[in-house]
């Protein structure tokens, strides 16, 4: 399928409303449990967006959102839960993933399918010059460069270890680097940035501005 939004919640009358919601802008699949989500992920590549419910009959929907960072980068995946538990919000942030609190509204969920639907417009060599200017703007060394382009794809610390040929610990050090530099609080969030830079820079003058400062 070319694009559109998979959405993974288990309470039928949820899953209705957010089919209506999500189908306003594009197709929608809905799927009850984490085995059907991994199935849909695993042989239809192209998707816009994720909505995930955090409690699932079969598992935990975080553990699917580390699934879908190491397989699919930076997919736009939103994160549905019942409670704000500032634990969960804060692994969600980390995993560059959204998060909204039941019930969720059209107007809790639009900000999200318009950043989904601009950043699928958005092309590699949009974030390359995304990453390009702020390697000029922060001066970057050549390896912290790497390591911000690495970090948009999603990979964990230890794939960026392994991707760079260096030890953990010393990636741990050069991300230090990058963030006191940057002053982003976690190298999820200066990924995320870099995302919503080019989709910034993608829209054409004059047109609809979605929100991606949120």
């Amino acid at each position: 399928m070319p694009g559109g939004f998979l959405i993974v919640e288990d309470e039928p009358t949820l899953a209705r409303t957010l089919a209506r919601t999500f189908g306003r802008h594009g197709p929608v699949e809905v799927v009850h449990d984490m085995a059907a989500a991994r199935d849909k992920l695993r042989t239809q590549g192209e998707w816009t967006g994720v909505v995930l419910d955090l409690i699932l009959p079969d598992g935990y929907g975080l553990d699917l959102l580390a699934e879908i960072r190491q397989v699919h980068g930076a997919l736009p995946v939103l994160v549905l839960t019942g409670e704000l538990n500032r634990d969960v919000v804060n692994k969600v942030q980390t995993m560059r993933g959204e998060y909204v609190c039941k019930p969720a509204s059209a107007d809790n969920l639009n900000p999200f399918i318009q950043r989904a639907l601009a950043q699928e417009r958005v092309d590699d060599a949009a974030i390359g010059q995304r990453i390009e200017h702020l390697s000029r703007q922060l001066k970057l060394t050549r390896r912290e460069t790497e390591l911000l382009t690495l970090s948009v794809d999603g990979l964990s610390r230890k794939e960026l270890a392994e991707a760079l040929g260096v030890a953990e610990n010393t990636v741990k050090a050069q991300i230090r680097s990058l963030l006191k530099k940057s002053g982003a609080r976690s190298l999820a969030t200066l990924a995320q940035k870099v995302i919503k830079g080019a989709v910034h820079d993608s829209i054409p003058p004059g047109s609809p501005n979605p929100d991606v400062t949120g």
